[in-house]
């Protein structure tokens, strides 16, 4: 197998592994969330439908909610260190693969630091808009301008269903998605800057992403679009160091399904600076 086919072969690998580590990912908040649906739906059932209810019934929502956004909020900080840790390895891996060894220097994790921080506010604002919206319907109900079967609906009897929670859902799937693949492709572009510093020749390669649930023009026309390591990809007309690249539009950033890999002209050519260079030091 040729030096390019390894390195391929592996980088599909890591990818497939990110795909999977995602869809864990959100199957878990999903099942968080509809944990507390069911809370939520059971404190709207068991109470009496009078004004003077109203307080406590909201109070009881918003620390079930609170609960969730808590636990989904630590949950995604930790699972972040793994995208970032993996986004590392689509850098090292598939240079190993093909012989490259030479050590590469660390990458600095503030920028892990700063996008935990932008996620956790992303959660509290779903959580506090959640609170709001369900607090809406319950008092449409009190006041008598929707049945209390009417609410219930409008509340979500299930994740599915038109109702808050299925907007919640979608909103968390979003959050995690964007957030986790972000934090993957930051540590890869860092990772890729140290890397050429000892690979001559090192660039980056924009891959679509086959799964993205909403194919989007203008990252299927950027697929196998080449660039120096410190250079933007042009996608769309925008300038991105890679997919969701924070500097980007939402347009063009959320939900994105795409990947950028290490580019080399000639990789085994790559792989022989190794052996000169050791050649030379010994």
């Amino acid at each position: 197998m040729t030096p390019e086919k390894r390195f391929q072969k592996k980088v599909n690998e890591l990818i497939k592994q990110a795909q999977n580590m995602e869809e864990t990912q959100v199957k878990k908040v999903i099942r968080m969330l509809n944990d507390a649906r069911k809370e939520v739906a059971s404190r709207v059932a068991a109470t009496e439908w009078q004004a003077y209810h109203l307080p406590q019934l909201k109070q009881a929502i918003e620390r079930a909610m609170r609960a969730f956004g808590d636990r989904y909020g630590v949950d995604l900080r930790d699972v972040q260190g793994d995208f970032w840790n993996h986004g590392v390895d689509m850098v090292d891996m598939p240079l190993r693969e093909i012989g490259v060894w030479q050590a590469i220097p660390e990458i600095d994790t503030a920028a892990l630091s700063i996008m935990r921080e932008f996620t956790t506010d992303l959660v509290q604002g779903l959580t506090k808009d959640a609170v709001r919206k369900i607090n809406q319907e319950i008092t449409m109900g009190i006041m008598g301008q929707k049945t209390p079967y009417e609410v219930m609906v409008g509340v979500g009897r299930n994740l599915k269903d038109p109702s808050v929670f299925k907007s919640i859902a979608a909103r968390a799937e979003t959050i995690t998605r964007t957030e986790c693949g972000r934090v993957l492709e930051a540590a890869s572009q860092a990772r890729r800057e140290n890397a050429a510093k000892v690979v001559s020749g090192l660039q980056k390669q924009w891959m679509h992403g086959e799964t993205a649930k909403v194919p989007r023009i203008t990252h299927l026309a950027a697929h196998g679009q080449i660039r120096n390591i410190d250079e933007p990809f042009d996608v769309g007309g925008e300038k991105l160091m890679y997919p969701r690249d924070p500097a980007g539009s939402a347009k063009n950033t959320v939900n994105c399904g795409c990947y950028s890999i290490p580019y080399h002209a000639n990789w085994g050519e790559a792989a022989g600076d190794r052996e000169e260079r050791m050649a030379a030091a010994s």
